[in-house]
């Protein structure tokens, strides 16, 4: 018997995106089980809602601009709750309940600090981290224990960063991807447009009821950020 999949995707839109159209068009092709975006503002959900009501029969929306987070889902969200940051954060992160092929499967959506701090992004690389790693203790000791655990979303920190090691610890483990970086910063030179930085801050980790067959990082949209896609199984007892 084959196994039952589950495919998730998240993406940052980016809420001042040139071409949303573009971005629905790529969420559109990928057809994940569940799709979790950030940046959502108003204007974003009437786009989706027009373009993806058959597609995705569940919907959740919480706009605010680059705070605002949605859930598109083909099953029932079953729970959705909004979760203040802690101190230092910026955006709100949100908890769900998903019927699943897999099962009824907790989602932690999050949208961590970003590294800026006083407008200044150098001072804030080295500033930040400890409040992301604030922002996922906070969210994590409010999360229902033993339910099959996805927290996903965009972290604004590397794989090696504070709050991926706090899962970590905890025995969770980061789905490493292929493809190209999750965000890039593009600027115009003589005309063309061209990758200025790129860097891999969108993660999807995952407790051990899961294993992946797939992840990748799929060049499409018109996002600063690029849609990541993984594709999930339950772990067997012997992989737990």
């Amino acid at each position: 018997m084959l196994p039952m999949l589950f495919a998730l995707m998240t993406y940052n839109v980016n809420y001042a995106n040139p071409d949303p159209d573009r971005s629905i068009d790529a969420i559109a092709a990928a057809d994940a089980d569940v799709v979790l975006l950030q940046e959502i503002t108003d204007a974003w959900r009437a786009r989706l809602v027009k373009r993806l009501a058959t597609q995705y029969p569940h919907q959740t929306f919480h706009p605010g601009r680059a705070g605002g987070l949605a859930v598109l889902s083909k099953r029932e969200v079953r729970s959705d709750e909004l979760w203040s940051p802690p101190a230092g954060g910026f955006f709100p992160a949100e908890r769900l309940v998903v019927a699943s092929p897999l099962g009824d499967v907790q989602i932690l959506h999050v949208h961590l600090r970003p590294n800026v701090d006083r407008g200044d992004w150098i001072r804030g690389w080295q500033t930040t981290p400890p409040v992301r790693r604030r922002e996922i203790e906070t969210y994590f000791a409010k999360l229902t224990t033993g339910m099959p655990t996805i927290v996903a979303g965009d972290f604004n920190e590397l794989p090696s960063g504070l709050a991926v090691a706090f899962l970590a610890d905890r025995g969770f483990a980061r789905i490493a991807t292929t493809g190209p970086t999750t965000w890039h910063h593009v600027i115009d030179v003589a005309g063309a447009k061209v990758s200025a930085l790129s860097l891999d801050i969108d993660h999807v980790v995952v407790d051990r009821s899961f294993i992946s067959s797939d992840a990748r990082v799929l060049d499409a949209g018109a996002s600063d950020h690029r849609p990541v896609v993984v594709i999930l199984a339950r772990a067997s007892p012997t992989h737990r």
